[in-house]
């Protein structure tokens, strides 16, 4: 061990000095991502399983504030299909909140999602998103 090594753990190995890049179950990141994946193979229990009874979700580009498992899970199991392939492309664990992004390919668009998300009693609490269609507005005078 050098000297600026970390003490073996309890394996006997040398404790990895880096933060862990996979959130620990049950946190933030974990709920939120578990959420999107949920979403992506309309597993609408499993979906249910992470959000709180009371969750409330706000959509500032159109308004919308969805009060209640019941209310955000209608609109998603609603949403008319084909409504594309979901990948979640990062999560960031904020502690007891997280941030996500989310890309659709639709077939005849792209959409990403900007996603904050804090868990209250071990579950997605209070959350919005942030929704834009990729390539669909052109960029301002410069």
């Amino acid at each position: 061990m050098t000297d600026d090594a970390q003490p073996p753990d309890a394996t006997g190995t040398e404790a990895d000095p880096r933060p862990s890049r996979t959130p620990p179950p049950g946190s933030a990141a974990d709920l939120a991502r578990s959420l999107y994946e949920s979403y992506q193979v309309r597993d609408w229990a499993a979906a249910g399983r992470v959000l709180h009874p009371d969750v409330e979700l706000r959509m500032p580009a159109t308004a919308e504030v969805l009060t209640g498992r019941d209310a955000v899970l209608g609109m998603q199991v609603g949403y008319p299909e084909p409504w594309g392939d979901l990948h979640v492309l990062r999560v960031v664990d904020g502690g007891a909140s997280a941030a996500v992004e989310v890309e659709i390919v639709a077939p005849d668009q792209v959409f990403r999602c900007a996603a904050f998300w804090e868990v209250a009693e071990g579950r997605l609490r209070r959350g919005t998103e942030y929704w834009v269609t990729v390539g669909a507005d052109e960029p301002g005078p410069r």
